[in-house]
């Protein structure tokens, strides 16, 4: 299976989330009105979504209530939700045709080689809500930016993504990618 970068965004995923100390899972995060558990549930929301994918299910209902997908253990849900996932990732669920938030469709293997920017873009707000290095893999940051500038539109248009914050000309592609989703880097 050729999935190399976003195994790789999960991981680094997995890493911060396994990092977060038991009385920060109550912290704000940069995403506006939700804390540090609502991110992990996003994602782990977002692991079960590719899973249904995989499995033939096109129509995915996103929770407006991210938390409950993180349970009383966001690490553990998301272990569980993760092997769920990969378990579902044969070559024939790889090959599958699936719908684009912008329309058209596309392999999902093919997605989710673009995908792993949602990973990214999470990770850093899991880290900055629990004060932790987010440790992004710089190759991955770098490769995301052409498809993030593709798919941020439908998500802007949606309210899901606020105004693209402005960088100067010689920014790290970390603080670019950041920008395009209405996030500050600190490190700036």
């Amino acid at each position: 299976m050729v999935l190399d970068g976003f195994v790789r965004a999960l991981d680094g995923f997995e890493a911060v989330l396994a990092g977060v100390a038991p009385d920060r899972w109550d912290a704000p995060s940069p995403c506006e009105s939700w804390r540090a558990v609502d991110v992990a549930g996003h994602v782990i929301g977002e692991l079960r979504a590719v899973e249904a994918y995989a499995t033939g299910h096109d129509e995915i209902d996103s929770p407006a209530d991210p938390r409950p997908a993180a349970g009383d253990d966001p690490v553990a849900a998301w272990r569980a939700a993760r092997a769920d996932m990969m378990a579902a990732l044969d070559p024939a669920a790889l090959a599958r045709p699936v719908p684009l938030p912008w329309g058209g469709q596309m392999p999902l293997g093919e997605w989710l080689e673009r995908y792993p920017v949602e990973f990214l873009v999470h990770t850093w707000d899991l880290a900055q809500a629990t004060g932790q290095a987010a440790g992004l893999d710089r190759g991955l940051v770098r490769d995301v930016l052409e498809p993030a500038r593709e798919f941020i539109p439908v998500f802007r248009m949606s309210g899901l993504v606020g105004p693209e914050c402005l960088v100067a000309q010689d920014a790290d592609d970390l603080t670019r990618l950041l920008a395009i989703f209405g996030r500050r880097n600190s490190e700036d």
